[in-house]
């Protein structure tokens, strides 16, 4: 997808319907997710697009509104709109998913917004690690009563909230100051092992993710994989504290 989202017909006509609604408004559009990463699944709908804009005012927002609702209507996420002023303030409220983009994204039009960003910093970073792992597996329980224990609830369940705790764990292992893995498997295996969890459970909806089943019922893959999680809650207080520790030692230990 790196190589062909600039040419995706999607794209083109948004990015051109976008230039010919704002002009020099329209700063930047910047590809990001698991198409960015070439680990996208479904290539064709996972495109998340981030559209920097000079502002974010209703005059702009009216004027962009033509071909961002066409865009929308292929069934694609809406972008996500920030201006200048509004991008940097971010940092300091999503910092794993800006760090998650920072790391990893394509610019598709104007220069590069991320290039200018605020440092993260790792306090911010280590509250959202935490706070989001919770609300994540909270939101997680609930969707699994809905579910009513059906195979293929189940399933799409698994599959749709993988990439939300993935990039949570690789908020983790950026506060660690790890290698973070651009792909959500490699992510959420690194993040067991430094955790000390078992990441087959994580492995297996992966895999499924990928449209490669084990042959295990949903209801087991999804026992394992709700344990596995509950565990990673446990885990994540420990990890987390002892991040700012560590990243002390590592600065103290550099010349």
């Amino acid at each position: 997808m790196k190589q062909q989202a600039k040419d995706h017909p999607a794209i083109r006509e948004l990015i051109s319907g976008l230039e010919r609604a704002l002009g020099e408004r329209l700063l930047a559009v910047v590809l990001y997710g698991p198409a960015a990463r070439d680990d996208a699944p479904h290539a064709e709908t996972d495109l998340h697009l981030m559209v920097l804009l000079r502002d974010l005012s209703l005059g702009t927002l009216a004027d962009a509104r033509a071909p961002i609702l066409r865009w929308v209507g292929k069934n694609l996420p809406i972008p996500r709109l920030f201006s200048p002023v509004t991008l940097a303030g971010a940092a300091d409220v999503f910092p794993i998913e800006l760090g998650d983009v920072a790391d990893c994204h394509q610019v598709l039009h104007g220069a590069d917004p991320l290039a200018t960003m605020p440092e993260i910093d790792s306090e911010h970073l280590r509250l959202q690690c935490e706070r989001e792992l919770r609300e994540k597996l909270m939101r997680l329980r609930e969707a699994y009563i809905v579910a009513r224990g059906k195979d293929r609830d189940l399933e799409r369940l698994m599959v749709s909230s993988f990439p939300a705790f993935t990039m949570i764990f690789r908020g983790c292992l950026r506060l660690h100051g790890d290698a973070v893995p651009a792909g959500d498997g490699e992510a959420a295996a690194a993040f067991c092992k430094s955790a000390g969890i078992d990441p087959a459970p994580l492995a297996a909806v992966d895999r499924l993710r990928h449209g490669q089943a084990d042959g295990a019922s949903m209801s087991e893959l999804f026992a394992r994989y709700y344990e596995t999680l509950d565990r990673a809650v446990d885990a994540i207080d420990e990890f987390v504290h002892r991040a700012p520790e560590a990243a002390r030692e590592t600065r103290s230990e550099s010349p």
